[in-house]
C-alpha cells in the first residue's frame, strides 16, 4: 500500500516545456485500473461506501484511510459496477494524473503532474498546456480536484491520528479460502472497533472535528458490508480461470 506521499511514481512539476504532452481519461492508466487499496478522505466516505470497505492500511507514514476496490491484484476482482462507473473512482483518480499538491504547493500555486504512460488510452486525449500557455480544460478541471483534495487532505490525516490515538481502531485480518486456489489474505488493515465506540468516544471525535466525523465513522462502518460483493468478484475470476486451465490441459 503506498501512502499519500508515495503515491505517484515520477512527481514533477509542470512546465511548459513538456506542456504538450497529453493527458487521458483516468482508467487509461494502470495503476487506476489496477490498484487495490487506494488513500482516500473521510469526506469522501458516504459516497464510496457504496462501492468499497473503507478501512485503514497500515503504512511507514502510520495508518491511512483507504478504499479497498479489490481482493485481486493485477486489476482483477472488481466488481461490475465499479468497473463500468466512472462514479465509483475515488477523487485521487478523478485528478489523475494530475498530483495531489502539498501545503507548499498549494501556497506557491504549483501544480505537479504525475510523469506516467497512458497505456490504454481510448481517445486522443487533451494537452496539459493548450496553445495559449494556458491550462488546457481537461488539465484545468483535473488540478482542481486535485487541490480540493489538498485542501481537505490534512482535515483526514488529523482524524485518522485522532482515531488511532483514542484507541479506536483495530486489525482487519481478511482470509478468505478458495477452493482449488490459494487463500486470499490481507493482514494489514485496520477498521474501528464497535466495541471501542461508545457515545463518549463519538462525542468526542465530533466534538474536536466537526458533524462530519460522525457521518464518516458511520459510513466506514456501513461500508465494511461490501467485502461480499468483492469476495464474490473474486470468486468468479478464480473460477473463470480454473476451468480455462483445466480446459487447456484436456
Amino acid at each position: 500500500m503506498k501512502s499519500w506521499s508515495e503515491f505517484y511514481e515520477d512527481r514533477v512539476q509542470l512546465s511548459t516545456q513538456w506542456g504538450h504532452h497529453r493527458i487521458f481519461a483516468p482508467n487509461a492508466y494502470k495503476v487506476v485500473r489496477q490498484m487495490q487499496t487506494v488513500p482516500v478522505l473521510h469526506t469522501e466516505a458516504i459516497h464510496l461506501a457504496t462501492w468499497f470497505p473503507l478501512c485503514w492500511a497500515r503504512t511507514d507514514d502510520g495508518p491511512v484511510l483507504v478504499a479497498l476496490r479489490s481482493l485481486l491484484p493485477d486489476g482483477q476482482g472488481f466488481t461490475s459496477e465499479s468497473r463500468k462507473s466512472s462514479a465509483s473512482l475515488p477523487m485521487v483518480f478523478q485528478a489523475y494524473p494530475i498530483a495531489v499538491p502539498s501545503e507548499d504547493d498549494i501556497a506557491a500555486q504549483v501544480i505537479a503532474v504525475d510523469r506516467v504512460i497512458a497505456d490504454q488510452p481510448t481517445d486522443v486525449g487533451a494537452p496539459l498546456i493548450a496553445d495559449t500557455g494556458k491550462l488546457s480544460r481537461a488539465a484545468l478541471t483535473r488540478a482542481g480536484t486535485a487541490l480540493t483534495i489538498g485542501r481537505l487532505l490534512p482535515a483526514t490525516l488529523r482524524l485518522t491520528r485522532a482515531i488511532d490515538e483514542a484507541g479506536l481502531l483495530e486489525p482487519w485480518p481478511l482470509k478468505f479460502p478458495v477452493p482449488g486456489a490459494p487463500d486470499i489474505v490481507f493482514d494489514d488493515l485496520m477498521v474501528i472497533a464497535a466495541s471501542r465506540l461508545d457515545r463518549g468516544a463519538t462525542f468526542r471525535l465530533v466534538e474536536q472535528h466537526g458533524p462530519t466525523a460522525g457521518l464518516f465513522i458511520a459510513a466506514q462502518r456501513i461500508s465494511l458490508f461490501q467485502i461480499g460483493k468483492l469476495l464474490n468478484s473474486a470468486k468468479i475470476v478464480i473460477a473463470n480461470r480454473l476451468r480455462a486451465e483445466k480446459a487447456a490441459r484436456a
